[in-house]
């Protein structure tokens, strides 16, 4: 009966792992996703180098 008791309390703790991780994952997929355009002047943006 205790192998019983301790199977059911790891299962338990497995499966608050996954909710977790489910709305962890949730909670980023509705989050905007970062702008891919940098700020103007800075790596990646959309002036040209050397141009304002």
């Amino acid at each position: 009966m205790e192998a019983f008791a301790t199977l059911v309390v790891v299962m338990a703790m497995i499966a608050l792992g996954v909710l977790l991780v489910h709305l962890a994952n949730r909670q980023h997929a509705i989050a905007p996703p970062p702008s891919i355009k940098a700020a103007p002047g800075r790596p990646g943006g959309d002036a040209a180098p050397g141009r304002e």
